[in-house]
């Protein structure tokens, strides 16, 4: 008996010690040369190269890699801001396949492999046959869809999986989704923007499918995503830099549980098994974000109107039944708009908030929101003290920073250089300052000056500029992109728009010191 119970203490201790070694020394997962060919010629002259698909799935660090099939190329995501590699081992996912890496990673800077997108060769072996592949690693996070058909205007349904970069421990997500075509004249792109709605996988019991809300790279928990396509612009930074501006100045002033705003991410896409390019994951603008009451909700609703063009909006949100009283408020916006200058400065303060009006003025002064005169800006209406009240929202900021509609080239940009000397004549925001609404020719002088101090700061432009440039280009992302779609735009001279930035910053320094004069300047026409 005593025998047995020093030898239970003697495996209870070893119990201890062994799960004390896992804390204090984890098991490490191999290094990425685990899996390197041993240089055995004799034994490679002995296979047979096939053209029969050998690979369907890469593994690494407990995760399946995207491929792009065509040039049978894995992707791995990487964390591109340490010099030191991902620890793993590349495996196959089909049984009797083994694969090996024919390039040795680890002999190679990690940075500069990541920024040209260096392609390692991989060898497929089963039996006595072998077919080569290859793999790349990126420093952004990678989405790739699967669905029955291509992607098209009409929902349809798939999986997608998302892998992180910057780690390798729980960095995949997976879901079913549904996915259409998005976007007004960006449709008429070779390079799609998507809506994406995602599920919840392995679903029991009765009803429709039960949406899956997550978080991504640090955005909003939901289950409605888009896909952004940043073809038409060609630094592929401008949208970022000026909706990062917006979500640090105009979307802080309005007082809500929702963000009046939204927030994207730099991804690369795969669709069906082929590579698609740098995209953003996007935020949609809608009632969960501004925190609109919906209908159907606790009354009274509110509204979502979004200009479309010149004389074009559309209510947003799904209604049941829409008719006048859905289009009231907007209908007595554009009414006062057009109103006399007496009537319309006495009104308009009572159906608006003139401050959020006036940020948006400024903001579309400072990026050179061409693109957001009559078009692209969110109409939220919400009911306070007894009223409606409408707020303003820019949406869509590629055709900024000097960007300007080309239309010699279909949905293209062309760089202007005169806009960086003209005004962007929002007509709402032109009246409010004309007839100094509510102070507004103080309040604007006063709020450039503020956001002088941060958003509009030499420092904040430069190095947020700087920031987005090192996501493209250390990634390799950008290149990859400019090689797929070469007719899209693409401009790596970041520190000239970063120099334009900071002297548009300076003449308005001058100007908008007198808001009424610089009302005079010559505005900007299309």
């Amino acid at each position: 008996m005593r025998k047995k119970r020093m030898m239970l203490g003697i495996s209870l201790l070893l119990l201890v010690l062994t799960g004390l070694s896992f804390l204090f020394f984890p098991v490490r997962e191999p290094a990425l040369s685990n899996g390197l060919f041993d240089g055995r010629k004799e034994w490679l002259d002995t296979l047979r190269p096939t053209q029969e698909e050998l690979l369907t799935e890469l593994w690494f660090a407990g995760e399946s890699l995207p491929c792009d099939r065509e040039s049978g190329t894995f992707y791995l995501p990487v964390d591109m801001d340490t010099g030191e590699w991902e620890r793993g081992s590349f495996t196959s996912g089909q049984k009797g396949v083994k694969v090996y890496l024919l390039d040795n990673p680890l002999e190679d800077e990690k940075e500069q492999s990541v920024r040209e997108g260096k392609s390692y060769r991989l060898l497929a072996v089963r039996g006595e046959v072998c077919r080569e592949y290859a793999v790349i690693f990126t420093g952004l996070p990678v989405l790739s869809i699967e669905t029955d058909e291509e992607i098209r205007y009409e929902e349809v349904y798939g999986t997608m999986r998302f892998l992180l970069a910057d780690t390798k421990k729980d960095w995949a997500f997976e879901s079913a989704m549904s996915g259409h075509i998005r976007g007004g004249s960006s449709r008429l792109n070779p390079k799609k923007s998507y809506k994406m709605t995602l599920y919840r996988q392995n679903q029991t019991g009765i009803g429709g499918p039960k949406r899956n809300k997550v978080s991504f790279l640090d955005m909003r928990k939901d289950d409605e995503w888009i896909l952004y396509a940043i073809y038409s612009e060609d630094t592929k930074l401008r949208d970022k830099l000026s909706l990062d501006i917006w979500n640090e100045s105009g979307a802080l002033g309005i007082e809500s549980n929702g963000h009046y705003g939204y927030h994207m991410e730099y991804i690369e896409l795969f669709q069906n098994g082929k590579y698609r390019g740098l995209y953003g994951l996007m935020e949609p603008v809608d009632y969960k974000q501004l925190d609109l009451t919906k209908e159907g909700e606790a009354q009274p609703e509110e509204f979502l109107y979004k200009q479309k063009d010149a004389d074009v909006f559309e209510l947003k949100g799904s209604h049941i039944i829409q008719d006048e009283a859905h289009m009231e408020v907007l209908n007595r916006y554009l009414e006062l708009l057009n109103e006399g200058d007496a009537v319309f400065a006495r009104e308009i303060p009572k159906l608006i908030d003139v401050d959020s009006a006036l940020e948006v003025w400024v903001y579309l002064q400072a990026v050179l929101g061409m693109d957001n005169i009559e078009r692209n800006i969110f109409y939220p209406v919400r009911y306070e003290d007894g009223q409606y009240r409408m707020y303003f929202m820019p949406w869509d900021m590629d055709y900024s920073w000097g960007n300007v509609h080309d239309f010699d080239a279909l949905n293209r940009s062309r760089f202007s250089e005169e806009i960086w000397t003209m005004r962007i004549a929002w007509r709402l925001g032109d009246r409010l300052v004309e007839l100094d609404v509510e102070g507004a020719r103080e309040k604007v002088s006063r709020r450039f000056r503020e956001l002088r101090q941060t958003v509009y700061s030499d420092s904040y432009l430069r190095e947020h500029i700087r920031s987005y440039a090192h996501q493209l280009i250390d990634s390799g992302a950008f290149w990859r992109d400019e090689a797929l779609w070469y007719d899209s735009q693409h401009s790596e001279d970041f520190d000239g728009l970063a120099d334009l930035a900071c002297g548009r910053m300076r003449f308005l320094d001058t100007w908008l010191a007198d808001p009424l004069k610089y009302l005079e300047l010559k505005e900007y026409r299309e």
